[in-house]
């Protein structure tokens, strides 16, 4: 009895998720996917691939942004090694003026 309790609770639960991702999504003729920031870049990338849309070059972009990208430790220590010699060799050079 157990075993056929099992496969009723899992029919179940995958028919109520069936159901509910067919109202969902297919239901309504795409909404979510039709209004989706995805298919927008897409459309707009086979638009520009076809000729049919121009790129819009006369602009910059108006927002900033910082970009930080992680670097190794090794690296920063090479730079702040490089910056300590260059000092001392510029302190050492300031003797002679």
């Amino acid at each position: 009895m157990s075993k056929l309790l099992k496969l009723a609770s899992i029919t179940a639960v995958s028919s109520t998720l069936a159901a509910s991702y067919y109202f969902y999504f297919v239901d309504r003729d795409g909404f979510h996917y039709q209004n989706s920031q995805l298919k927008k870049i897409g459309d707009k990338v086979q638009g520009i691939i076809d000729g049919s849309e121009n790129i819009d070059q006369s602009t910059p972009p108006s927002s900033k942004q910082v970009v930080v990208v992680k670097r190794p430790m090794t690296e920063t220590m090479k730079d702040i090694w490089n910056e300590q010699i260059r000092n001392t060799a510029n302190w050492i050079y300031s003797w002679g003026k």
